[in-house]
């Protein structure tokens, strides 16, 4: 039985593991090489099982390592420092026996490591590994009621008998000392307490991580809050370190994660697997140059999104400038709770393109899309519309997701005008932060236990007067949504958590109170986003327009304001243009900045942080680099797949200057798909299943491409187009490839 932390106080029995009964036994790591922890275990018969970690919560039997031999105790190493972890396992004989996962042929390799001529059979039997000499390979401990046995591990994965100064058993590594020592702590015979300090004979350097996650606040005395994204120590995780050529792996089991360095004094790159998949390395983590490390260091986890849906750039007439997030409204697979999947409501995508933001060159209008989390993208249909305008006018489309979606339509409207008055929910006067779209976000919300949520808020408006003229009085809400994703809506339907509230209007109810008028209004569909919210028959007659804008998801302000729009559609002048020119090509990932906590994320264009493999790519055949028009030119599962680090390089024929009084605006008209790489996000190791307008809810099943239904309607894009084969090999690999990579 498994117990599931509900994160509420309150834990539910599971039985992940089926046909096991008994457990004397229980480790877990990677030992599939596919990046997520798998599950190890002894069971009440004594044999040693694995399962395989499929994701969302599932796990599948692996062939038993050895089958009907007797097992006392397992536990993980990785001797050959080959990123992945085996089990170690001591056998009722006696033998420690290390088993090498193929996942080509899955099947076992096993070679005998060492041997214990006495092992206890009480259900005693423990195995550790511990670097006690700080030489740079961890070491083998073997205890139980008969004992102690140790074996010391040289840099080719060979174990030979070490002698222990004195008798010991039922043995326990301890936390490591301030002098980068793993003692040993345990019962003589008498079981009394027994200390045994390592003394090793030459002082190797050593280095200690301390993962941690990270909380945003404290709201409540000796209680983090806002994010949870993963466990306080990130137990489940694995830490990689590189010091000049020597590479060591370790699983993360605890607060502490003790490294040997042998003749370095310094680590040269520490990097982290979260449990969450996300990776994360720290570099120049050395202290001094010529002496062994005497410090430690606490590793915690980075803020940033891991899956957001693609980044729309556009040419500015200086710069290529990120403008927004686009295909917000249809990812595949994204958990919305334990039990279900979110559904793909509508592929079609409408953002607002500021004049400002593209400005012609070359005779083209010149944007880019990139792919730079770990997500796989699908892209059916691009389109730019230019909407010619008079300048006294504003143009929006509606930028939020909301279900059912709405019908996109471009929007005339008289100029915007701020509120006259902004309260927050403690009656704090926020109106100075609204008031104009200036990068100054309303963040006087408490933040909750969860990335994405936040106790319940709300910001009170006086609108003021209603403008003159007949077409719909519009609040114009615009910024963005710092999200959920898959495993936090998995954990906050898994115990007694408020679930994410979309938006909703309130007004005063004329007896003192307030009543919802408009419930379900969505929320920003990703960062810099408008929202459109009408306001028709909201106010009684001859009452305030006063309004309440309430949620407890991380929505923060930028600007709000009304608008009236304008019945004389035909002052708009709208003309639809096809791309000239689709050239899908490998770019890299950009730096990522943020102005501060309530600030979204943005990326610069000019600057890249990597042209590796950051994140573990879902594995599968993606579009070839090249001329990919013929994918994006209409709406028909023929789509460009695009890959992290990929960009999507569109150029639209520029047209003739605005009529005088005019301007110029644009919307990018998109439609597709995105998939994140999310643990709990469905199909998410995989570009499979392939997604298609006429499956809404993705739900499978995953079968052999040649057997996909969408590859068998368009078989030959996969002949012309769909030839890039995509693994995470690389990242997997991490730092224990070559140096110079």
């Amino acid at each position: 039985v498994v117990l599931r932390n509900n994160g509420d106080g309150t834990f539910t029995p599971q039985h992940p593991f089926r046909g096991v009964s008994g457990l004397q036994g229980f480790c877990w790591g990677d030992v599939t090489g596919d990046g997520d922890p798998d599950a190890v275990l002894i069971d009440g018969r004594g044999q040693l099982q694995a399962f395989e970690n499929e994701r969302s919560g599932r796990f599948d039997p692996l062939p038993a390592p050895a089958p009907g031999e007797g097992m006392l105790a397992a536990t993980l190493c990785d001797l050959e420092r080959d990123a992945t972890f085996q089990i170690l396992a001591l056998t009722a004989r006696g033998l420690i026996t290390e088993f090498r996962f193929d996942p080509d042929t899955r099947r076992w390799n096993s070679r005998q490591v060492a041997q214990w001529d006495h092992p206890p059979t009480d259900g005693s039997a423990r195995l550790f590994m511990a670097d006690l000499d700080n030489n740079g390979a961890p070491d083998i401990i073997a205890t139980g009621s008969s004992g102690t046995r140790i074996w010391l591990v040289d840099g080719g994965g060979n174990a030979s008998p070490a002698p222990l100064m004195a008798p010991a058993s039922n043995v326990s590594p301890t936390p490591p000392t301030p002098d980068g020592r793993v003692d040993l702590v345990g019962t003589d015979a008498q079981g009394r307490p027994v200390y045994l300090a390592g003394r090793g004979t030459r002082a190797y350097g050593w280095f200690i991580v301390r993962p941690r996650a990270r909380y945003k606040a404290k709201e409540r005395p000796g209680q983090a809050t806002g994010d949870l994204r993963i466990n306080t120590f990130g137990v489940g995780g694995a830490v990689e370190l590189r010091a000049g050529l020597l590479t060591q792996k370790m699983p993360i089991d605890g607060p502490d994660v003790h490294f040997g360095l042998g003749t370095y004094t310094s680590a040269d790159v520490v990097r982290i697997l979260w449990p969450n998949g996300v990776l994360q390395a720290e570099f120049d983590t050395g202290s001094e140059p010529v002496q062994p490390l005497k410090t430690a260091t606490s590793l915690v986890a980075i803020e940033r999104l891991i899956g957001s849906c693609p980044w729309l750039y556009a040419w500015d007439g200086h710069k290529m400038a990120f403008v927004t997030d686009v295909l917000f409204s249809s990812p595949l697979g994204l958990r919305i709770n334990a039990q279900g999947t979110a559904s793909s409501t509508t592929t079609r995508d409408w953002v607002k393109v500021r004049g400002d933001q593209l400005v012609p060159r070359d005779g083209v209008y010149d944007l880019r899309v990139t792919g730079e989390l770990w997500e796989t993208h699908f892209f059916d249909m691009v389109q730019l519309l230019a909407v010619d305008h008079p300048a006294d006018t504003e143009i929006y489309v509606d930028e939020r997701f909301v279900i059912p979606p709405g019908q996109p339509a471009v929007h005339l409207m008289m100029m915007p005008r701020p509120v006259l008055r902004a309260v927050d929910q403690d009656g704090r006067d926020v109106t100075d932060l609204v008031r104009a779209r200036d990068g100054r976000y309303l963040d006087t919300f408490r933040l909750g236990d969860y990335q994405g949520i936040a106790q319940d808020h709300y910001v009170q408006l006086d609108l003021g007067p209603e403008p003159p003229g007949t077409g719909r009085w519009w609040l114009v809400a615009q910024g963005w949504l710092h999200p959920t994703d898959s495993s936090i809506n998995l954990a906050i339907s898994s115990g007694h958590h408020e679930p994410p509230k979309p938006l909703s209007l309130e007004v005063p109810d004329g007896r003192g109170g307030w009543k919802t008028v408009r419930p379900n209004l969505g929320f920003p569909a990703g960062k810099n986003k408008t929202c459109l919210i009408d306001l028709t028959g909201v106010f009684r007659p001859n009452a305030p327009h006063i309004l309440r804008l309430r949620t407890n998801m991380e929505i923060y302000w930028d600007y709000l304001g009304t608008a009236r729009e304008l019945t004389n559609n035909h002052r708009m002048e709208l003309r639809l243009l096809h791309p000239q020119t689709a050239d899908l090509h490998f770019r890299g990932f950009s730096v990522v900045k943020q102005a501060g906590p309530s600030s979204p994320e943005l990326p610069d264009y000019d600057t890249l942080w990597s042209t590796g493999q950051p994140w573990r790519d879902l594995v599968g055949y993606y579009t070839r680099y090249g001329d990919v028009k013929e994918l994006v030119e209409r709406v028909d599962d023929r789509y460009v797949i695009l890959n992290a680090g990929d960009e999507l390089a569109l150029h639209f024929p520029a047209l003739p200057a605005p009529a005088p009084g005019s301007k110029r605006d644009f919307v990018f008209i998109s439609d597709g798909w995105e998939k994140d790489g999310n643990v709990n996000t469905g199909f998410s190791r995989t570009v499979l299943p392939l997604p298609s307008h006429a499956d809404k809810e993705y739900a499978g099943p995953l079968r052999p491409l040649q057997e996909d239904p969408v590859y068998r309607a368009h078989r030959q894009d996969w002949e012309r187009y769909h030839t890039r084969y995509v693994s995470p090999y690389a990242a997997n690999m991490g730092l224990m490839g070559s140096p110079e990579h």
